[in-house]
């Protein structure tokens, strides 16, 4: 066997059937799947959206939790951890700068609210003969629940702050393999700019991690917040 290929101790299917057990267990997870070859030996594709319903902040902690739970998963049986790259991919620029090790799982997280947004984060990148709705339809393995709920009218309704929302998802750099030194200036720096320059408001300021949580989960609300009001007018 060539030395330079790399070969992980556990399968997709494995870490498969643990995401959908404890995707049994969520309430706010509306579509969990992938995208792509499922090579663990590179990364991982997941599309992930929201129960139109479920607030933000609840559909955020759970994949943090479920992230957290994977993590320890790996790290209890194979001394290895889970790297989340949150938006457009960015592995290399990890790999180099970061210790990230030869069995870690790679997961590249795309997080939506409504299917606008998957509009805006798809559309600009495709020819203009693809048609987006075939690529899921085709290509969108959703292992929990139905891919078909993407295409229903409520979740196909826009929000006033899905743009932001976009940003959100982007941005989180929980369950990434940061330390908690640098992700709490990383998250400062992002609270920042979405605070203070997109929403007006005043950004408040992390100290550590529990602290960039709870910080990220007040700005979900501060979305869902306006959104409402703006349904209301």
């Amino acid at each position: 066997m060539n030395e330079d290929i790399k070969v992980r101790p556990y399968t997709w299917q494995e870490i498969k059937e643990f995401l959908v057990k404890e995707l049994e267990k969520t309430k706010h997870i509306m579509t969990f799947g992938t995208i792509g070859s499922c090579d663990v030996e590179k990364d991982v594709d997941l599309i992930i959206t929201k129960k139109v319903k479920s607030k933000t902040s609840s559909f955020y902690k759970e994949i943090h939790e479920l992230f957290e739970k994977v993590n320890k998963y790996l790290n209890r049986r194979y001394s290895s951890k889970l790297v989340r790259f949150p938006g457009v991919s960015f592995i290399p620029e990890f790999e180099s700068l970061f210790n990230y090790t030869k069995n870690d799982l790679a997961f590249h997280t795309m997080i939506y609210c409504s299917y606008p947004q998957i509009e805006k984060d798809w559309q600009w990148a495709l020819f203009e003969d693809e048609i987006l709705k075939d690529m899921f339809v085709n290509h969108y393995d959703c292992f929990f629940e139905d891919k078909n709920k993407l295409f229903l009218n409520e979740f196909g309704n826009s929000n006033y702050a899905d743009n932001i929302s976009l940003y959100l998802a982007f941005y989180d750099r929980i369950n990434t393999i940061y330390d908690e030194k640098f992700l709490t200036e990383v998250m400062n720096y992002y609270f920042d700019y979405l605070f203070r320059k997109r929403l007006g408001l005043k950004s408040p300021i992390a100290k550590n991690k529990k602290d960039v949580k709870r910080i990220f989960y007040v700005l979900c609300d501060i979305l869902d917040e306006l959104n409402s009001k703006k349904k209301e007018v």
